[in-house]
Formats: structure tokens, C-alpha cells, sequence
């Protein structure tokens, strides 16, 4: 009830009607987001948002399974059809108490090598070996960037030493971007993980493709070859929390190689507190910090008015914003010039 107003008391706004509105408005800003992405899902959510009986039902979920994300990704994992939304929606309530079982299983840990192309530039400009530790690694692809192949702007491939590569990366630039001339050389690679993915568990890697969204083939080409160079390549990912973890894993690094520390749409599932902990860790160690996250999730990051563009990651290095990028590696705008090379 608005303040000074000689209008009634509207006893149809309940919890449940603000929270069914909540949850519209979300279906909706996710339609917006990921329209380029997926015409799929866009076509989905916004159905979801107009539903207020599927809203209902999605306001049973835990808070942090109510999204678009998890919901879409719930019912790829149980072959749920997508095609319409009479037959989604439909199968989905046919098969709500697995989707709700999911709820409790599962979070949504999207592994893409695509984002790789957003952190390689600066990845690319340190000076001799590297040690590479990701926090949120979930089944840890993106540890095997120096085995990917990379282009781009259509400009000629990047290849690692041994020849191109089964996982093929490309992306679009915006502006000068400082195009990688090479792959840095990995000599250790570790992973931190709440709750990792098993590539060799079928169930995990089910999980990991319902991630994906549907209309790409090439990010599932390329994710389905990552799944088989990490199977060749495994690399380590230990369970637990990053906050808890992170010194244990670091002590562990080569002390004659250039620490990095590198995380992608990570930050956002952390409180403000726990962001601010990892923030003062990591900024505290002999490393190099290599961020890709939504604009105004690191914390201490100061992004210029008007620079931003919609719905956009933000590339950062110790801290300091670099470029904008595209959520999954379709497109980089770079910011100003990087600082000297790393030593």
C-alpha cells in the first residue's frame, strides 16, 4: 500500500503474489540477457514469466534453484522436449518430483573453454612457465587451456605446440584488442571446487552438457572434445570451499613458476562476505589475478559509467578492469592497454 493514498488495501498481494512476481521479472531479464545465446530459452522464459501456475510451482524450489539456468538445464538433464512450450511445460510437471531431487543435487557449474578466449591475452603476455590454479573449476576444462586451439576475429589459429587441437575457440573483437601470439606453457594446473564435476562419472558429465545452452553446436563440439582431452590430460580439482582452500592449494605450486589465479562466473554464487575474503587472499599473494565476472561482482572493482557494455562480463587483472566480454566467449572489447608484461 503506497503511503498518503485514500485507496484500499489491495488483500490480494500476498507473499506468494510478490514472490510469483520476483520470479516473472527474473524469466524475463534472463529472456534479455541470453536472446543471442538461445532463441530456445528466450522463447521458454518468457512463456515461464506469463504462467503465474508454473511460477507458483518454481517458488517451491530453493531460492537459488528458482532460476532460468537451473530450470533449463533440470529438464535437458531429464530429457525433457524444449521444442513448445505445451509439451515443456507439460513433461516438466510430469517429471516435478525429479526436478525438485535435482534441486537438491545439483548447482549450476557451467564449464566453458569458450571463456578461455577473454583471459588469454593476458594469460598470454606472462613470461616463462605458469602455474594455473581456478577457483570454481567445476570439472576443470578450462585447466587445459594451453591443449585448446584459439582464433580470433577470423584471424589465423593459435595452436598449441604439439599441433591444432580438437577444442577449437573463436571469438569476435570489438576495438583493439591485443590478439595472443602465444599459448603460455603450463607446468601445474590445480582446481578448487565446492562440488566438482567427475568427468569420468556419467552422471557429471550429463549434468555438464544439460549446462549448456541448446541452439550452439560448436560450444557443445567444443565442450564434448574438452570432456576427452581432460580424460587424456586429467588434472586434480580438490573439493571444498575456495576460502578454505585456496592457501592449502597454492602451497602447492612450483615456487620457479609464475602463479595464476583465474576464475570465471564464480563470484556472483558467493556472499559479499565470503567475495570481500576471497578478494583480500587473493590480492595479499605473489600472483597473478585474472577475473572474468559480471560487472559489479568483484568486489573492489570500479567500472567507468557508460563503459559497460549489456550484459557483459568484465575482465579484470589484479583488479584493475581490462575488457569487456561476451558471457561465453563470443565477442572481447578491450579497455585500455595492458600494463607491462608479468616477469
Amino acid at each position: 500500500m503506497r503511503c498518503g493514498s485514500s485507496a484500499p488495501f489491495d488483500e490480494t498481494v500476498t507473499v506468494e503474489n510478490i514472490n510469483e512476481s520476483l520470479t516473472a521479472e527474473r524469466y524475463r531479464v534472463f529472456s534479455q540477457i541470453n536472446a543471442d545465446l538461445s532463441p530456445t530459452y528466450t522463447r521458454l522464459a518468457l512463456e515461464i514469466a506469463d504462467d503465474a501456475e508454473m511460477l507458483r510451482r518454481i517458488d517451491t524450489l530453493p531460492p537459488a534453484k528458482r532460476q532460468a539456468g537451473f530450470l533449463f538445464s533440470a529438464a535437458r538433464y531429464l530429457d525433457i522436449t524444449i521444442d513448445d512450450y505445451v509439451s515443456f511445460r507439460d513433461h516438466l510437471v510430469s517429471e516435478w518430483p525429479s526436478v525438485e531431487r535435482l534441486a537438491e543435487e545439483r548447482t549450476v557449474q557451467t564449464n566453458d573453454p569458450a571463456r578461455l578466449l577473454a583471459m588469454l591475452p593476458v594469460l598470454a603476455r606472462i613470461d616463462g612457465p605458469v602455474a594455473l590454479l581456478e577457483v570454481g573449476a567445476s570439472a576443470g576444462l578450462c585447466l587445459n587451456l594451453d591443449r585448446y586451439s584459439y582464433r580470433y576475429d577470423g584471424g589465423e589459429w593459435l595452436h598449441p605446440a604439439d599441433g591444432p587441437s580438437t577444442v577449437a575457440l573463436e571469438c569476435s573483437v570489438r576495438g583493439d584488442v591485443p590478439v595472443s601470439a602465444r599459448i603460455p606453457e603450463v607446468v601445474w594446473r590445480a582446481g578448487i571446487d565446492l562440488n566438482p564435476l567427475y568427468i569420468d562419472s556419467e552422471e557429471d558429465t550429463r549434468w555438464l552438457r544439460a549446462l549448456l545452452w541448446p541452439d550452439n553446436e560448436e560450444r557443445r563440439r567444443n565442450v564434448d572434445a574438452a570432456i576427452e582431452v581432460m580424460r587424456e590430460h586429467p588434472v586434480h580439482v580438490t573439493q571444498g570451499d575456495l576460502n578454505d582452500e585456496l592457501l592449502n592449494v597454492v602451497a602447492q605450486a612450483p615456487q620457479d613458476a609464475t602463479l595464476v589465479i583465474m576464475h570465471s562466473a564464480v563470484l556472483s554464487y558467493l556472499t559479499q562476505s565470503d567475495a570481500e575474503r576471497f578478494v583480500r587472499t587473493v590480492s595479499d599473494l605473489d600472483a597473478v589475478w585474472i577475473a572474468n565476472e559480471m560487472a559489479d561482482i568483484v568486489p573492489g572493482i570500479d567500472i567507468e559509467t557508460g563503459q559497460v557494455e549489456p550484459f557483459s562480463f568484465v575482465v579484470s587483472e589484479g583488479g584493475l578492469p581490462v575488457a569487456h566480454a561476451h558471457p561465453h566467449g563470443e565477442w572481447i572489447r578491450w579497455l585500455k592497454p595492458l600494463p607491462p608484461a608479468v616477469e
